[in-house]
């Protein structure tokens, strides 16, 4: 039996309390919290510095309502991206650059199911 690898999660949010919330989720789902940054602006200078597979990200951030544009760049950097927002008719209207979307407050339940979309797109990049 081969053992499922951990994923490396970053999340983009500028609310430290729910950062806080669900880098435990991610680790209680067996995954590793790569990080959390609450700007765009931020991770565009920190991203050499991250290793992660795959990025948790919210709407409006300390930067404005750049979410979108971060998952837009980091899909263009390989990097896959899901919105964890209470705005899903925003997250809705940017779904060609995401994989899905959490919906706020975040349930362990559904992060768990989530998560697993980024198993199939690392798999899919070989």
């Amino acid at each position: 039996m081969t053992a499922i690898v951990p994923l490396r999660l970053f999340y983009l949010e500028d609310n430290p309390l729910i950062a806080f919330h669900v880098e435990a989720m991610i680790e209680d789902l067996g995954h590793v919290f790569a990080g959390s940054l609450s700007s765009f602006a931020e991770l565009k200078a920190s991203f050499s510095k991250i290793v992660m597979d795959g990025a948790l990200i919210d709407i409006d951030l300390a930067d404005g309502a750049t979410g979108p544009e971060a998952a837009k760049w980091l899909l263009n950097k390989g990097v896959p991206s899901i919105f964890v927002t209470g705005q899903t008719e925003v997250a809705a209207k940017h779904a060609s650059i995401s994989l899905g979307m959490i919906a706020k407050p975040v349930a362990i339940e559904d992060m768990a199911a989530k998560l697993e979309l980024f198993r199939s797109a690392i798999g899919s990049k070989g």
